[in-house]
């Protein structure tokens, strides 16, 4: 099977997260207003909930399978063994949820949720681990292209379905979870069929043969059982904070977080897109033993993506009033100071995912368990001092996520430059110098543009800022990993096509 360049794979994912950007961001100016800040408090509520429990019950177990697979494609061992852990997964959440539901602990868990509610809850939490599965598979076959046509095409069908609900029916939290569950099921099935006909899947890989099983079973145990700990810690940790949030602040605080953290995920859209590209790559080269390339790699596109990532949620940051006036109504106007501070955290994450992906790809998930664990008890800390002792509300679960990842990624940082045998000093220099240079920018093109409309004050400020970011990389190209040689370059060939 012939693979795609890595260029023509990371520019389609990048138009198709594009796409879906901007249909998560026509998602949330319509649904948090058709259904109220409480159902929509209540939806994040139990999508935090079940995908903190699920991805425990994952244990990185599908990193592993990625990384593996990712490696070494003949290995089918692996998808037929993978399929079978899925089905665990969803048989164990459905036993759990109706013991604790006889038992009467949901209450305490998930308090004021119908237990109605929490049953499409667990539902549509394992499908949406079950499509990010898929799309791990064809990263891993490098069939990036033509899955994401698929999902640009199911993207655009599901909003059109959506705004025909919202049109003929008065959406509330009930359609909105089935129209979750039949979209994630309706993406499912295509790309089963897709996978049947590329001959990924194949009915032999349901056979069970106990000897093979065993022994992926075992190389599955070896890779994640440094991070079984971790990822029980996570879940505690990660169920205290939206448990906390939930029962100091209420579902409408819990809403005003939801909100936040879904405008703020939207300038992951760039640097996201290339994460499991730049994964795969890193895996082949470890597999290969060819560490150049891993450092080159690294070098690169960390810097790269960072800078794009600081681009768009500096903006988002200092424009925060008028993105809340334009995807929402005045019952959100509250959680202007939410997404100023949420609009940080993409930055990092940037450093979290491409980061962490060496600790997956190099099997070093003990390091990447210890760090966790650092990073986890320092957020633990502020989550009690933000939001219950100085009951901050979603500001304070958003200073805390903030810091937290701030703290990770860059002890992470200082683990994978001595592996990668980097400098240091380069990565810390970057990092601070563009947060400081886009953020005078974003600031001066919001303090001097006062327009009564706020879409015409965001674009024109969006324009300015990207004028003065525009001048930074003709000023200081190295802080989107480009040298001056190659900027020229692109001009030269730009000014040709003209």
């Amino acid at each position: 099977m012939k693979e795609t360049s890595l260029k023509k794979r990371y520019a389609i994912k990048l138009f198709s997260s594009i796409v879906t950007g901007i249909v998560g961001m026509i998602m949330v100016a319509i649904v948090p207003k058709a259904i109220g800040p409480v159902a929509y408090g209540q939806f994040v509520y139990l999508q935090q909930f079940f995908t903190k429990v699920i991805n425990f019950l994952d244990a990185s177990s599908s990193i592993a399978f990625f990384t593996k697979l990712s490696a070494n494609l003949k290995r089918k061992e692996l998808i037929a063994f993978y399929s079978k852990y899925v089905l665990f997964v969803f048989f164990v959440l459905v036993v759990f949820f109706f013991i604790f539901n006889l038992l009467g602990i949901n209450q305490y868990i998930l308090p004021g949720v119908n237990s109605y509610f929490i049953s499409l809850g667990l539902l549509f939490g394992f499908l949406t681990w079950l499509t990010q599965i898929f799309i791990k598979i064809s990263d891993a076959y490098a069939m990036t292209v033509s899955v994401e046509l698929i999902k640009l095409t199911h993207k655009v069908l599901s909003l059109v379905f959506l705004i025909c609900l919202i049109s003929y029916l008065s959406l509330n939290l009930t359609i909105y979870f089935y129209y979750h569950i039949f979209i994630l099921s309706a993406f499912i099935l295509l790309m089963s069929i897709f996978f049947i006909k590329r001959q990924v899947f194949s009915w032999s890989m349901l056979l069970f043969d106990i000897i093979e099983f065993k022994k992926v079973a075992l190389e599955f145990i070896s890779y994640c059982i440094p991070l079984f700990a971790y990822s029980t810690v996570s879940l505690v940790v990660g169920l205290f904070d939206i448990w906390l949030l939930q029962n100091t602040s209420g579902s409408i605080e819990t809403g005003f977080y939801g909100l936040s953290y879904s405008l703020a995920a939207m300038c992951f859209i760039f640097t996201g897109a290339m994460t499991p590209i730049i994964t795969r790559e890193f895996s082949k080269s470890f597999e290969n033993k060819d560490m150049v390339t891993m450092a080159a790699l690294f070098k690169r596109y960390i810097p790269m993506l960072y800078s794009i990532a600081a681009y768009f949620s500096i903006f988002i940051a200092f424009e925060s009033e008028n993105v809340l006036a334009i995807f929402t109504d005045k019952q959100f106007s509250d959680a202007y100071w939410v997404l100023m501070v949420m609009a940080f955290y993409p930055i990092h994450q940037t450093y979290g995912q491409l980061s962490g992906s060496i600790f997956y790809a190099t099997g070093h998930t003990k390091a990447y368990r210890n760090i966790g664990f650092f990073s986890m008890g320092i957020g633990v800390l502020l989550t009690i001092l933000f939001v219950h002792f100085l009951e901050l509300g979603a500001l304070g679960l958003g200073l805390k996520m903030v810091l937290t990842q701030f703290i990770a990624v860059n002890v992470q940082l200082f683990f994978n430059v001595r592996f990668l045998n980097i400098n240091i000093k380069y990565f810390l220099k970057h990092q601070l110098l563009v947060v400081v240079l886009f953020g005078f920018s974003a600031y001066g093109s919001a303090r001097f543009i006062d327009i009564s409309s706020p879409i015409f004050d965001f674009l024109v400020s969006g324009l300015i800022y990207s004028l003065f970011v525009v001048t930074i990389l003709f000023i200081y190209p190295s802080l989107f990993s480009i040298s001056r040689l190659e900027l020229q370059g692109f001009i030269r060939k730009f000014l040709l096509r003209k």
